[in-house]
């Protein structure tokens, strides 16, 4: 076939977290991995998505609050995985910038597995289809030597076949689901409770210290609120970058809706064990915490010290909520899991 375009495959919205005033899927792996299943399936649970895939439990903060915190971890380990926990097989192609002796093999077998995916009828998750987030591709064209494909923000794009995995950022990274696997519910509940664990205790992999993930992420998170806040009083507040703003926007929009999606998670896998219920609490806690981040920073309004101390505090209280949240779920599983 010279040429094969999915039909009819729009951006996954979750209708029902913006109806509660929350922002929905944020991270955009896991909304263009979304927009794929939907896509496959014809439905979606997202809470499912977020909560057995562990990105509700995910956080990631920079020294100076850089966007590129979201996409600071283990590709390899975690994005397949991701799918994998949703029901279905990985197939996942993967290069980093220290591996130039690779690039032309990985992307022959990248293209190789896109066109494949493609004419079954299955969307590509690509890493840097624009501005260095995750987006699909959705077709391809042999004679013109380009990908169709929709970016991060949902809208129609194209992407040179010698562009795929050099887009800009020099990493390929594509992942595609395959055939079903055969994960019960318990073992995909098992797997999520403990990345959910091991992420907090911070046993998964980012570029420390300049970026923080887990519960010191928190830590990084709150004093950096606090060094505005400082510079903005010694009347400095042109030494803050100028697109600030978007930036905490940008983190909270990513760590309050994962947050919301971990509360709805746990609510759904209790099953009446108290250990979870207590999770539930604390997550509730958390959520209402970040919340306060997103309602102030999802305005448009003057930046201020002393709002700023006060979200700082906003922030501490949510990780001594989801400290206690994590003890509850290692607890419940070291009884049960």
């Amino acid at each position: 076939m010279v040429s094969n375009n999915l039909e009819n495959i729009f951006w996954y919205k979750d209708s029902d977290a913006e109806a509660r005033g929350e922002p929905g899927i944020y991270h955009s792996y896991m909304k263009s991995l979304a927009t794929a299943l939907y896509y496959i399936e014809g439905k979606l649970d997202p809470v499912w998505l977020m909560g057995s895939s562990a990105f509700a439990f995910r956080i990631y903060v920079n020294e100076v609050m850089c966007p590129s915190a979201m996409s600071v971890f283990d590709f390899s380990s975690i994005l397949p995985e991701a799918i994998e926990q949703l029901g279905y097989h990985a197939i996942y192609i993967c290069r980093y910038w220290n591996e130039a002796d690779k690039e032309s093999l990985k992307q022959a077998e990248a293209h190789a597995a896109i066109v494949e995916g493609i004419d079954r009828g299955v969307p590509a998750i690509v890493w840097d289809i624009a501005e260095a987030e995750w987006g699909l591709i959705i077709g391809y064209d042999l004679e013109e030597k380009v990908y169709h494909a929709l970016n991060h923000k949902g809208e129609p794009s194209l992407l040179s076949f010698g562009k795929l995995g050099r887009n800009g950022i020099d990493i390929l990274s594509v992942a595609i689901p395959g055939e079903a696997n055969k994960r019960s519910r318990n073992e995909i509940t098992h797997n999520a409770l403990k990345a959910s664990v091991d992420h907090a205790e911070q046993k998964e992999w980012t570029e420390r210290p300049k970026y923080q993930n887990g519960l010191p992420a928190y830590d990084l998170w709150a004093s950096l609120f606090e060094k505005w806040a400082i510079i903005l009083e010694a009347g400095k507040g042109n030494n803050i970058h100028p697109e600030i703003w978007n930036f905490a926007t940008y983190y909270a929009g990513h760590h309050y809706s994962a947050r919301c999606y971990a509360r709805e998670y746990l609510k759904l896998i209790t099953n009446g064990n108290d250990l979870l219920i207590k999770a539930v609490s604390s997550y509730e806690i958390v959520t209402s915490s970040l919340k306060t981040l997103w309602d102030y920073f999802s305005q448009d309004r003057q930046i201020d010290a002393k709002a700023l101390y006060s979200l700082s505090e906003s922030v501490k209280r949510a990780k001594a909520s989801e400290k206690e949240g994590i003890y509850f779920i290692k607890e419940y599983l070291n009884k049960f899991g």
